[in-house]
């Protein structure tokens, strides 16, 4: 290896073995999306925004709405954010009732409280700072490659 990188990285570590692998295809493009799909992913948010919002004090709310995912995608996505002294409960509620509902949930708490849960067609990211008593909660759809003319519709 004449690469001054990979001549010093072998060595310090000569019991590591230094693979290059290509570059990966890129991936196939979504098939393209029905109008039912884009009003299923709309309703599921829907849904799971109103659930988390009726558990929050007084959330305020940016969303729901489409964003671009890239130049082909998009995605339903909403925000919902609370002042709160009890967002560690909060989310602690909020884990248990998804977990109820058989979706993948968990709580971890660090430098501050973070709860995640998804299914299938929607991804949920909670935090919490006990410092600043904010409670966010992000709501995302499922990925969705939507008609050249809908896309522009949505935009």
């Amino acid at each position: 290896m004449t690469d001054p990188f990979f001549a010093a990285l072998r060595e310090r570590r000569p019991d590591v073995d230094i693979v290059i692998l290509p570059p990966a295809d890129p991936p196939e493009p979504l098939p393209e999306a029905t109008a039912d799909q884009l009003s299923q992913s709309a309703q599921v948010v829907a849904a799971t925004v109103a659930a988390i919002a009726a558990r929050m004090p007084e959330p305020t709310s940016d969303g729901p709405r489409w964003e671009p995912y890239n130049s082909e995608n998009v995605r339903r996505w909403a925000q919902l954010e609370a002042r709160t002294a009890d967002g560690d409960v909060i989310l602690g509620g909020l884990d248990q009732a998804f977990r109820d509902a058989r979706w993948h949930s968990g709580v971890a708490a660090k430098a501050f409280h973070r709860w995640t849960a998804s299914r299938a067609d929607v991804q949920i990211v909670g935090t919490w700072s006990e410092r600043h008593h904010r409670l966010v909660v992000t709501v995302t759809g499922q990925i969705l490659r939507p008609p050249a003319n809908v896309r522009e519709a949505l935009a």
